[in-house]
């Protein structure tokens, strides 16, 4: 169903594993919904990869326009578990809470990650196979005894080309571990100094390049009609499954 309503792709993550860090970055208020259903919409990659040099307009307003789909998903996700008798919470695809770090209430990445849909690359966003990171992500968190998908392993192996185009240089270009803090990968003060100084210039707070060089999702792969254009079992991820996650 979430496909019906415009996710590229979706996955179910299991939060057991993490909720220590759930609780210690975001707080235990939604700390008894252990599972994340995850939806994903493609972004166009060739609005993406114009951003190389610069930011554009274009790309405004397809994040935008992304966004909103994402947050329709997620209400009607949330509401149609809320009928089926579970608990539901959708996580908006774009919050920012607080002045002190680039962070919204949860994390979509991370339940991404989680979900089968990619991996957390050195940039810190989620790449998916297909497409890299030109996607976005909503979450919807709940109660619901879905089976959960597995996580797939780091596949940036030695590239750093997110790390040499990012212009104030806040991407070290360490691989992700969930064990380390955020400042091990990411200067986000840096990263939001430099957006700060584009607004300066451009009107708005963007950038992106780290996105737009990922050589991951940077051409389209053909194929033929009928692709739904999700994962399949060959990149470990999500499959169409004859499990209760068909029904949402």
């Amino acid at each position: 169903m979430a496909e019906e309503w415009g996710a590229d792709l979706f996955g179910v993550a299991d939060l057991s594993p993490v909720r220590q860090y759930i609780e210690e970055t975001f707080g235990d208020e939604l700390l008894h919904l252990d599972k994340a259903v995850v939806s994903a919409v493609f972004f166009p990659a060739g609005v993406v990869n114009q951003i190389r040099e610069g930011p554009t307009h274009t790309y405004l307003y397809y994040y935008k326009a992304l966004n909103t789909r994402l947050d329709d998903i997620a209400l009607r996700l949330a509401n149609r578990l809320y009928r089926e008798g579970y608990h539901s919470f959708p996580v908006p695809a774009s919050q920012r809470v607080s002045e002190d770090k680039l962070a919204g209430i949860f994390s979509h990445r991370l339940a991404a990650s989680l979900a089968g849909l990619g991996w957390i690359g050195k940039n810190c966003a989620l790449i998916n196979p297909e497409v890299g990171p030109r996607l976005r992500l909503v979450t919807v968190l709940t109660d619901a005894p879905l089976p959960p998908d597995q996580p797939m392993g780091d596949r940036c192996g030695k590239c750093t080309a997110c790390m040499e185009a990012c212009p104030p240089g806040a991407i070290k270009g360490v691989a992700f571990r969930p064990e380390d803090p955020l400042e091990a990968r990411l200067d986000a003060r840096g990263c939001d100094a430099y957006q700060s100084k584009v607004r300066v210039s451009f009107g708005k707070r963007v950038c992106g390049r780290c996105l737009a060089v990922c050589p991951w999702g940077e051409k389209p792969k053909r194929r033929g009609y009928g692709g739904k254009g999700r994962l399949t079992g060959d990149d470990g991820g999500s499959e169409n499954r004859d499990s209760g996650t068909e029904a949402l």
